[in-house]
């Protein structure tokens, strides 16, 4: 394991505002010169770049290839096996942060933690983790050699995982006529994803593999993940790079503080395990006040009393993951009705011919449609019956859709000189 510390240089007066931090993905198909050209057309970028994330880099003598203003790391290997990821880091971006490599026992998948006391997006988000794997065929078709658990952790740090997955899933390719090995295989990582709140950064449809031979079907294979803590930072995902002569397209991703911070989670009180929580506050006992208060005794005993309480409602509520692309007329109900729109519009895939799934595909298609129109006009019905002064400007942004002029026009008044 490496350590990377950087010198901080003298204390500054104010810390400078956080710099966009650019990454480029790639599989390199073991190829020298799919990997040279690749770094050669980093001077086309329009920003400055942080990291490279490879996947099947290649290799000489058993060494990977070193250039003067990146550093690379890769996990160890043994037997004169060649790493299948490698993370090169610029120079300059090196110089701004604590870099600590994780490995896991293997060498198809290793992770970059970063620290940096002027922040990475914002001045509070001072860590970040990126988890960069290569997951091929298992020891079955319906298996991939890196697990779920291990590409989707849960870790306290805004987490990036991204690589050459290998698997297909309807989120990732809507229009993909899919196998049921290859629903099988994907299922276990998009269910991790859910459950520990990642989203998909890909753009729906858009391949990021062409095969040379052109025998095989495109397909997405190369995917990154955002956790809750890191989705709001996400400002592109692209391929502005020309061919640099791989099946896989050079993915950019680029992470930015966004002019408007998200809101911060709120509790929802709606799934508070509220027997739980009745328990846990009587087994909980109130110290006595101090005998002889003072304000500074006082207000210690009051805090102290006060997170005994709170922690027990922190800890049987879950919070709500608000982010930007969350709306605030989503249901639970929308979630499974989607769910079940999602699941016949598979099974139609797989047999567009058979009339019977044509039929049971669209009825619940129309269900989830009108419940969404219904849940957006009650939502708005809502929001203007409770509109104040303050918010009737708002209300009436949406209502037109667009932002309002400033100075409005009065009827019949002339203009003046």
């Amino acid at each position: 394991m490496q350590y990377v510390q950087p010198s901080w240089g003298g204390e500054q007066a104010s810390p400078p505002p956080p710099k966009p931090f650019t990454l480029v993905q790639h599989n390199c198909l073991g190829s020298w010169d799919v990997f040279l050209s690749l770094f050669a057309l980093f001077t086309q970028l329009a920003h400055p770049l942080s990291i490279v994330a490879v996947q099947d880099p290649s290799v000489y003598r058993g060494k990977l290839p070193s250039f003067n203003l990146f550093t690379v790391f890769s996990p160890p290997t043994t037997g004169g096996c060649k790493p299948p990821v490698a993370l090169y880091v610029y120079s300059s971006f090196l110089a701004s942060v604590s870099l600590l490599p994780r490995f896991f026992g293997r060498g198809d998948v290793m992770a970059l933690d970063l620290f940096t006391p002027d922040g990475l997006f914002n001045p509070s988000t001072t860590g970040f983790a990126i988890i960069n794997s290569y997951s091929t065929k298992g020891r079955s078709n319906n298996t991939r050699s890196v697990p779920a658990d291990v590409i989707f952790p849960s870790s306290p740090l805004p987490t990036l995982t991204l690589g050459d997955i290998n698997i297909h899933h309807l989120t990732a390719d809507p229009l993909r006529v899919f196998k049921e090995g290859e629903i099988a295989t994907s299922t276990p990582y998009f269910d991790r994803a859910t459950d520990l709140g990642f989203s998909l950064l890909n753009t729906p449809g858009v391949f990021t593999r062409f095969s040379i031979s052109l025998i095989r079907r495109p397909g997405v294979l190369d995917l990154a993940f955002a956790c809750p803590l890191l989705a709001p930072y996400v400002t592109e995902w692209s391929d502005p790079l020309p061919s640099t002569g791989s099946d896989h397209i050079r993915i950019l991703l680029r992470f930015e503080a966004p002019l408007f911070p998200a809101p911060p989670p709120t509790p929802n009180w709606a799934l508070t395990d509220r027997a739980a929580l009745e328990s846990s506050l009587k087994a909980k006992t109130i110290s006595p006040a101090p005998p002889l208060p003072t304000t500074h005794s006082l207000d210690i005993w009051f805090s102290t009393n006060l997170g005994r309480v709170t922690s027990q409602f922190a800890l049987h509520t879950p919070l709500n993951r608000v982010t930007f692309r969350s709306k605030p007329w989503w249901s639970e109900l929308l979630w499974l009705l989607r769910k079940a729109y999602g699941s016949a519009l598979g099974s139609f895939k797989r047999d567009r011919f058979d009339a019977a799934l044509h039929a049971s595909a669209r009825a619940p298609r129309s269900t989830y449609f009108k419940a969404i129109k219904k849940a957006k006009r009650d939502h708005g019905s809502s929001f203007l019956a409770s509109a104040t002064p303050q918010s009737v400007w708002t209300a009436k942004k949406l209502a037109v859709g667009r932002t309002p002029p400033r100075f409005p026009e009065l009827p019949g008044a002339s203009t003046p000189p």
